[in-house]
């Protein structure tokens, strides 16, 4: 029982955290709109991983911090990773 709670807990503050970056990501200047727009032409709605390791010059455990810090918005189905391909503005 202890863990559905723990598990509900963490979704509702995922959930609570995609709501603030939604927000901060209407708030964006003019040129961040602009480097997240080309961001999402060039790779698409959302990205890998991999491909975010690419985009960022970061390390796959530096990704993998940044999702557990939900720096940004990302849906995970089991053990596949995708990232909202605008939101990784906020870890440039």
């Amino acid at each position: 029982m202890v863990r559905d709670n723990e598990f509900k807990s963490k979704r509702e503050y995922q959930r609570e955290c995609e709501e603030y970056l939604r927000k901060k990501l209407e708030r964006c200047s003019e040129f961040e709109l602009q480097l997240a727009s080309e961001l999402e032409e060039k790779y698409g709605l959302w990205v890998t991983v991999q491909t975010a390791m690419k985009i960022l010059g970061k390390s796959r455990s530096t990704i993998y911090k940044y999702k557990d810090d939900n720096s940004f918005i990302y849906r995970q189905n089991e053990r596949k990773i995708l990232i909202y391909t605008k939101t990784l503005i906020f870890v440039l």
